[in-house]
């Protein structure tokens, strides 16, 4: 688990994946400034209501964050059903997608990977996408990629 701490395997797939937001200033910032942000979150916290707050906030958020992260890396590889012929094992998983807010609808990902929905059918629950909806009718979020009408 240490090669979370000082080694990305992907790290030079980074531009490719993210063209559309990599010069953003604000994902700019929080990528330079991720533990300095965590600190001071800490410190917040901890004046609010001591160490209890810190261990809840702080360091169960992010262990349980890089989990659901993972169930979708490898969850959605294992279980679940295939929705599309994506060339590879992934599926689409409900329970991933419930802890992962839609992520786990994974098959649909593979399929579409420029679609910001990825709960397709009318069953599979995304919330992800239901906040991009919203971010959208607000007028917060433009340009945004679905997959086109079969």
């Amino acid at each position: 688990m240490s090669w979370m701490l000082h080694e990305v395997p992907a790290k030079q797939e980074v531009a490719r994946y993210t063209k559309d937001i990599a010069n953003d200033p604000v994902y700019q910032f929080l990528e330079k400034y991720f533990l300095p942000i965590q600190i001071v979150f800490a410190a917040i916290l901890y004046l609010i209501g001591g160490w209890s707050f810190v261990v809840w906030g702080v360091f169960l958020r992010l262990v349980v964050v890089y989990h659901c992260t993972w169930f979708v890396n490898s969850a959605t590889h294992k279980f679940g059903y295939r929705t599309y012929e994506s060339g590879d094992r992934s599926t689409n998983c409900w329970w991933v997608a419930l802890l992962t807010y839609g992520e786990g609808w994974h098959n649909n990902h593979h399929a579409f990977q420029y679609s910001a929905r990825h709960g397709l059918k009318w069953w599979e629950i995304d919330m992800t996408w239901m906040t991009i909806r919203f971010l959208q009718l607000i007028g917060l979020a433009t340009k945004v990629k679905l997959v086109e009408a079969e």
